[in-house]
């Protein structure tokens, strides 16, 4: 008689570990539920509420009044400032020990006077890691200050992301506690949800697809929330099917950290320069616990603002640069638009980025990056290589609705014979979050097949800031060589420096094996 198969019912199998993790359902008794340990509320809070946009120094001398959780504040474009007194138990000592906080607005947590970390709940920042391990000698108490201000990731609109802001509109702070974090639920967490992404990527019809929801419906079985000492063997479980590796001919993507932050959109100029603080210091934190990561950041305003504000983060940016993990791409002052401005004012915008880079990080740039405009003029060709650039990065032609455009890869031809080296993301995205579905899409989108095996893979929060978290670097440290995917490269994992970014992908998409394209000419 037959043994009766370990996964009885595709469907019922997937939902039971789809529950096991889940944010929403029985937290009480899942895995997700112990992602947190022990917790306990705040010392002190108090707060400080202004219609400036005040630096630290000025702020933190301000009338701080007692504040608790729940208080609401603002209007739009306000600014609260919260002063957060911490004490941390003696119990917890040897354990990670996080600064848990979710509010409306986004933060940027100050500590020691400098910027350390933005927390943005639409861009999944929600705790600061005070430490990664307690210590018998380190300090139980201490002050930090959260700056918050009154908008979203993407504004305030009245209705709708893109309606006027109301003015009206007020904020909250719904959670401000201190609590242990425990890694070993965060890294089982990220297995079991790629697991589940490539069972349902690959499909029902695929061999690997079974192989991974039987892995993770294993790792359910002997996994117990209650007793951490089973997380080892669930991990061990997770470890044996990510080990297993991919054929040397899988698709290579190659993942840079990106976060897309439109100069002027949805808020005005003053909070961009914010938005560019709380972005680029967590990007910092990322940088110092992933030596592989690499992060890519264009714009010049926008460092050129960080500079004049926050001359210490611009002198970390300038430290990760010199690492080669920060690195400046585009080449003009701004990510412009592409098809009213002159001919001249395209070159004045290479004029002063090239300059700009050059004199801030010591070198000019070799790629244009422009991942969102909606055109581009055929002049752009000779004006990039007059300009030092060689290679271009966009991916908003796969907004079209109409015609749809030919290739992700090829060599874009200007009027004059001018040729550059031309990369559409086939993932049609610069917001990428690391997971399969994106992975596998990068692959199965890709138009140029039979010509290159490499793309590039931007991922993070943007359009208002963000950036990458985490949990996506983690995921795709997972992804990187596993047997029924591409390949996932970042940053040291490649040895040349193509695109500027540490990356093996230009270096394996060349001349013999691109066509010719000139997108605005029949």
């Amino acid at each position: 008689m037959a043994a009766a198969p370990a996964v009885k019912h595709w469907r019922t199998t997937l939902e039971r570990v789809e529950k096991f993790v889940s944010p929403v359902y029985f937290t009480d008794c899942n895995l997700r539920g112990r992602l947190f340990g022990d917790s306990c509320p705040v010392a002190e809070l108090s707060s400080f509420l202004t219609p400036e946009r005040l630096p630290y120094q000025e702020a933190v001398q301000q009338d701080f009044r007692p504040a608790q959780v729940g208080d609401s504040f603002g209007p739009t474009w306000w600014t609260c400032w919260f002063r957060v007194e911490l004490t941390i138990p003696e119990a917890w000592v040897g354990q990670e020990v996080h600064l848990r906080w979710e509010s409306d607005g986004e933060g940027l947590v100050w500590r020691d006077g400098e910027p350390v970390q933005g927390l943005t709940k639409e861009g999944e920042k929600t705790s600061y890691v005070l430490t990664d391990r307690l210590g018998e000698e380190d300090p139980r108490s201490l002050t930090l200050y959260v700056e918050v201000a009154c908008n979203g990731l993407l504004g305030a609109g009245k209705g709708s992301m893109i309606a006027s802001p109301d003015p009206e509109k007020m904020f909250r702070v719904s959670r401000a506690e201190l609590a242990v974090f425990h890694q070993d639920v965060h890294k089982l967490l990220v297995d079991l949800e790629l697991l589940l992404g490539i069972a349902k990527g690959l499909g029902e019809d695929n061999q690997r697809s079974f192989q991974a929801l039987y892995t993770a419906n294993q790792m359910v079985n002997v996994c117990d929330p209650a007793q951490p000492e089973t997380f080892s063997v669930a991990q061990a479980l997770a470890s044996k099917f990510f080990g297993q590796r991919g054929g040397e001919s899988q698709h290579t993507i190659h993942a840079m950290g990106h976060c897309h932050i439109d100069t002027a959109w949805l808020w005005p100029f003053k909070e961009t320069v914010r938005k560019c603080a709380r972005s680029w210091v967590t990007v910092i934190q990322l940088m110092e616990r992933n030596p592989e990561f690499i992060f890519a950041c264009s714009q010049a305003q926008q460092l050129q603002w960080v500079k004049s504000h926050y001359p210490g983060l611009h002198a970390r940016l300038q430290e990760f640069a010199c690492r080669g993990q920060f690195v400046p791409v585009g080449g003009t002052w701004v990510e412009m638009d592409g098809n009213l401005p002159s001919g001249e004012a395209m070159v004045r915008q290479f004029l002063q980025g090239q300059n700009f880079f050059l004199q801030e990080f010591g070198k000019m740039c070799s790629e244009f990056w422009l991942p969102d405009t909606f055109g581009y003029s055929a002049q752009l060709p000779q004006i990039m290589r007059s300009c030092g650039i060689r290679r271009f990065l966009t991916q908003k032609l796969s907004w079209n609705l109409v015609n749809s455009f030919p290739h992700h890869t090829f060599f874009w031809e200007g009027l004059d014979g001018s040729r550059v080296l031309a990369h559409f993301p086939p993932g049609d995205s610069y917001g990428m979050q690391g997971s399969v579905e994106e992975v596998l899409k990068t692959v199965t989108k890709n138009r140029d097949k039979g010509r290159t095996n490499h793309s590039a893979f931007l991922f993070g929060f943007g359009d208002g800031g963000g950036g990458p978290t985490q949990t996506m670097v983690d995921r795709l440290k997972r992804l990187r060589d596993t047997d029924g995917l591409p390949r996932s490269g970042q940053g040291s994992l490649s040895p040349t420096v193509p695109f500027a970014l540490s990356l093996s992908f230009c270096s394996n998409i060349g001349p013999c094996t691109s066509p010719r394209s000139n997108p605005l000419q029949s």
